[in-house]
Protein backbone atom coordinates (compact mmCIF):
# COMPACT_ATOMS: atom_id res chain seq x y z
CA UNK A 1 0.00 0.00 0.00
CA UNK A 2 2.79 2.43 0.73
CA UNK A 3 4.68 1.48 -2.43
CA UNK A 4 1.55 2.23 -4.55
CA UNK A 5 0.99 5.51 -2.42
CA UNK A 6 4.79 6.67 -3.26
CA UNK A 7 4.09 5.19 -7.16
CA UNK A 8 0.98 7.84 -7.58
CA UNK A 9 3.18 10.50 -5.50
CA UNK A 10 6.20 9.78 -8.24
CA UNK A 11 3.16 10.06 -10.97
CA UNK A 12 1.26 13.05 -9.98
CA UNK A 13 5.10 14.72 -9.99
CA UNK A 14 6.29 13.29 -13.50
CA UNK A 15 3.03 14.96 -15.02
CA UNK A 16 3.81 18.12 -13.68
CA UNK A 17 7.46 17.77 -14.70
CA UNK A 18 5.94 16.66 -18.39
CA UNK A 19 3.47 19.62 -18.34
CA UNK A 20 5.87 22.41 -17.69
CA UNK A 21 9.21 20.73 -19.03
CA UNK A 22 7.46 20.17 -22.16
CA UNK A 23 5.41 23.38 -22.55
CA UNK A 24 9.28 25.44 -22.62
CA UNK A 25 9.70 23.81 -26.19
CA UNK A 26 6.19 25.60 -27.37
CA UNK A 27 7.48 28.59 -25.41
CA UNK A 28 10.46 28.92 -27.24
CA UNK A 29 9.08 27.95 -30.81
CA UNK A 30 6.82 30.98 -30.76
CA UNK A 31 9.57 33.29 -30.39
CA UNK A 32 10.84 31.79 -33.99
CA UNK A 33 7.12 32.25 -34.76
CA UNK A 34 7.16 35.82 -34.45
CA UNK A 35 10.71 36.40 -35.80
CA UNK A 36 10.29 38.15 -39.25
CA UNK A 37 14.01 37.34 -40.47
CA UNK A 38 13.13 33.83 -40.90
CA UNK A 39 10.98 32.53 -44.20
CA UNK A 40 7.90 32.22 -44.39
CA UNK A 41 8.54 28.02 -44.22
CA UNK A 42 10.59 28.05 -40.94
CA UNK A 43 8.43 30.04 -39.36
CA UNK A 44 5.62 27.93 -39.88
CA UNK A 45 7.83 24.74 -39.45
CA UNK A 46 8.93 26.46 -35.77
CA UNK A 47 5.10 26.83 -34.52
CA UNK A 48 4.11 23.11 -35.92
CA UNK A 49 6.58 21.84 -33.98
CA UNK A 50 5.58 23.72 -31.04
CA UNK A 51 2.07 22.45 -31.64
CA UNK A 52 3.55 18.57 -31.85
CA UNK A 53 5.30 19.39 -28.52
CA UNK A 54 2.26 20.87 -27.16
CA UNK A 55 0.61 17.24 -26.96
CA UNK A 56 2.03 16.41 -24.28
CA UNK A 57 0.96 19.54 -21.82
CA UNK A 58 -2.53 19.28 -23.20
CA UNK A 59 -2.42 15.48 -22.24
CA UNK A 60 -0.68 16.21 -18.53
CA UNK A 61 -3.45 18.46 -17.88
CA UNK A 62 -6.65 16.29 -17.63
CA UNK A 63 -4.47 13.17 -16.19
CA UNK A 64 -3.06 14.77 -13.36
CA UNK A 65 -6.45 15.73 -11.77
CA UNK A 66 -7.76 12.22 -10.65
CA UNK A 67 -3.77 11.37 -10.12
CA UNK A 68 -3.92 14.39 -7.26
CA UNK A 69 -7.51 13.27 -6.01
CA UNK A 70 -6.40 9.95 -5.63
CA UNK A 71 -3.79 10.38 -3.34
CA UNK A 72 -5.85 13.04 -1.41
CA UNK A 73 -8.85 10.45 -0.99
CA UNK A 74 -5.79 8.44 0.46
CA UNK A 75 -4.86 10.49 2.51
CA UNK A 76 -8.25 10.80 4.06
CA UNK A 77 -8.38 14.98 2.67
CA UNK A 78 -11.22 14.37 1.07
CA UNK A 79 -14.78 14.75 2.07
CA UNK A 80 -16.22 12.01 -0.50
CA UNK A 81 -16.71 8.61 -0.41
CA UNK A 82 -15.60 5.64 -3.19
CA UNK A 83 -18.18 6.21 -5.41
CA UNK A 84 -17.12 10.12 -5.86
CA UNK A 85 -13.53 8.79 -6.18
CA UNK A 86 -14.92 6.61 -9.07
CA UNK A 87 -16.74 9.74 -10.81
CA UNK A 88 -13.70 11.60 -10.52
CA UNK A 89 -11.71 8.92 -12.84
CA UNK A 90 -14.39 8.79 -15.05
CA UNK A 91 -14.30 12.51 -15.80
CA UNK A 92 -10.51 12.39 -15.86
CA UNK A 93 -10.41 9.80 -18.44
CA UNK A 94 -13.17 11.41 -20.65
CA UNK A 95 -11.90 14.47 -20.59
CA UNK A 96 -8.59 12.77 -21.65
CA UNK A 97 -10.16 10.90 -24.26
CA UNK A 98 -11.79 13.93 -25.91
CA UNK A 99 -7.54 15.77 -26.05
CA UNK A 100 -6.70 13.00 -28.15
CA UNK A 101 -9.53 12.71 -30.13
CA UNK A 102 -9.02 16.06 -31.08
CA UNK A 103 -5.08 15.61 -31.76
CA UNK A 104 -5.39 12.47 -33.77
CA UNK A 105 -8.31 13.54 -35.80
CA UNK A 106 -7.94 16.92 -36.41
CA UNK A 107 -10.07 19.02 -38.95
CA UNK A 108 -13.27 16.58 -38.36
CA UNK A 109 -16.50 16.53 -36.37
CA UNK A 110 -15.44 14.94 -34.02
CA UNK A 111 -12.51 16.81 -33.26
CA UNK A 112 -14.76 19.52 -32.65
CA UNK A 113 -17.32 18.03 -30.59
CA UNK A 114 -13.52 16.68 -28.25
CA UNK A 115 -12.47 20.17 -28.28
CA UNK A 116 -15.98 21.36 -27.09
CA UNK A 117 -15.73 18.57 -24.40
CA UNK A 118 -12.62 19.90 -23.40
CA UNK A 119 -14.08 23.34 -22.68
CA UNK A 120 -17.21 22.26 -21.08
CA UNK A 121 -14.19 20.17 -18.30
CA UNK A 122 -12.35 23.45 -17.97
CA UNK A 123 -14.92 26.24 -17.30
CA UNK A 124 -16.73 23.16 -14.94
CA UNK A 125 -12.81 22.74 -13.17
CA UNK A 126 -12.85 26.72 -13.17
CA UNK A 127 -16.50 26.52 -11.28
CA UNK A 128 -16.60 23.46 -9.71
CA UNK A 129 -12.45 23.13 -7.99
CA UNK A 130 -11.96 26.56 -8.06
CA UNK A 131 -15.00 27.64 -5.74
CA UNK A 132 -14.30 24.21 -3.28
CA UNK A 133 -11.16 25.85 -2.82
CA UNK A 134 -11.61 29.11 -2.36
CA UNK A 135 -14.52 27.83 0.08
CA UNK A 136 -12.00 25.66 1.48
CA UNK A 137 -9.74 28.51 2.63
CA UNK A 138 -12.37 30.76 3.47
CA UNK A 139 -13.28 27.62 6.17
CA UNK A 140 -17.02 26.87 4.36
CA UNK A 141 -15.59 23.11 3.34
CA UNK A 142 -13.79 21.08 5.53
CA UNK A 143 -10.47 20.96 3.81
CA UNK A 144 -6.99 21.70 4.76
CA UNK A 145 -5.54 24.99 3.52
CA UNK A 146 -2.64 23.38 1.10
CA UNK A 147 -5.42 21.27 -0.52
CA UNK A 148 -7.91 24.15 -0.82
CA UNK A 149 -5.26 26.34 -2.39
CA UNK A 150 -4.49 23.59 -4.68
CA UNK A 151 -8.21 23.21 -6.07
CA UNK A 152 -7.78 26.76 -6.54
CA UNK A 153 -4.25 26.72 -8.09
CA UNK A 154 -6.00 24.33 -10.72
CA UNK A 155 -9.31 26.36 -11.16
CA UNK A 156 -6.87 29.54 -12.06
CA UNK A 157 -4.92 27.43 -14.35
CA UNK A 158 -8.04 26.26 -16.15
CA UNK A 159 -9.25 29.82 -16.61
CA UNK A 160 -5.70 30.68 -17.97
CA UNK A 161 -5.74 27.96 -20.59
CA UNK A 162 -8.90 29.05 -21.68
CA UNK A 163 -7.81 32.66 -21.97
CA UNK A 164 -4.71 31.70 -23.58
CA UNK A 165 -6.80 29.41 -26.56
CA UNK A 166 -8.53 32.24 -27.01
CA UNK A 167 -5.88 34.86 -27.47
CA UNK A 168 -3.72 32.29 -29.56
CA UNK A 169 -6.38 32.27 -32.19
CA UNK A 170 -5.62 35.83 -33.34
CA UNK A 171 -1.83 35.32 -33.63
CA UNK A 172 -2.49 32.53 -36.04
CA UNK A 173 -4.83 34.67 -38.17
CA UNK A 174 -1.98 37.52 -38.29
CA UNK A 175 0.28 34.77 -39.18
CA UNK A 176 -1.95 33.41 -41.66
CA UNK A 177 -2.52 37.20 -43.41
CA UNK A 178 1.13 37.53 -43.40
CA UNK A 179 1.87 33.96 -45.28
CA UNK A 180 -1.20 35.33 -48.07
CA UNK A 181 -0.50 38.91 -48.30
CA UNK A 182 3.58 39.09 -47.34
CA UNK A 183 5.44 40.62 -44.27
CA UNK A 184 5.55 44.32 -43.57
CA UNK A 185 5.68 45.73 -40.36
CA UNK A 186 2.08 46.65 -39.46
CA UNK A 187 1.36 42.82 -39.77
CA UNK A 188 4.29 41.66 -37.73
CA UNK A 189 3.38 44.00 -35.01
CA UNK A 190 -0.09 42.41 -34.75
CA UNK A 191 1.26 39.38 -34.75
CA UNK A 192 3.42 39.94 -31.93
CA UNK A 193 1.00 41.92 -29.74
CA UNK A 194 -1.47 38.91 -29.98
CA UNK A 195 1.70 36.42 -29.29
CA UNK A 196 2.77 38.42 -26.45
CA UNK A 197 -0.64 38.31 -25.30
CA UNK A 198 -0.83 35.05 -25.64
CA UNK A 199 2.37 34.62 -23.36
CA UNK A 200 1.02 36.43 -20.33
CA UNK A 201 -1.28 33.63 -20.20
CA UNK A 202 1.31 30.97 -20.38
CA UNK A 203 2.83 32.23 -17.92
CA UNK A 204 0.06 32.63 -15.75
CA UNK A 205 -0.71 28.75 -16.52
CA UNK A 206 3.00 27.90 -15.52
CA UNK A 207 2.97 30.42 -12.30
CA UNK A 208 -0.62 28.27 -10.94
CA UNK A 209 1.13 25.30 -12.11
CA UNK A 210 4.25 25.47 -9.78
CA UNK A 211 2.06 27.03 -7.15
CA UNK A 212 0.11 23.52 -6.64
CA UNK A 213 3.09 21.83 -7.17
CA UNK A 214 4.48 23.62 -4.27
CA UNK A 215 1.70 23.32 -2.18
CA UNK A 216 1.47 19.31 -2.85
CA UNK A 217 4.95 19.18 -1.70
CA UNK A 218 5.11 21.21 1.28
CA UNK A 219 1.50 20.62 2.46
CA UNK A 220 1.97 24.19 4.26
Amino acid sequence: MVLHHQSLAFLHILLMVFWIGTDLGVFIAGFYFMNAGLSLGQRRTAIELGLVIDRFPRLCFPAILPVGAQLAYEDGLLPFGPTAMAAVWAAGLVWLAAVVVGMFRPGTKLAQTGHAFERVFQVASLVGLGGAGAAGLAGALPLVPWLAGKLLAFGLICLFVILLELSFGPALAAFQVIAEQGSEPAREATLRRAMWATYVWVLATYAAVLAAGYLGTTRL
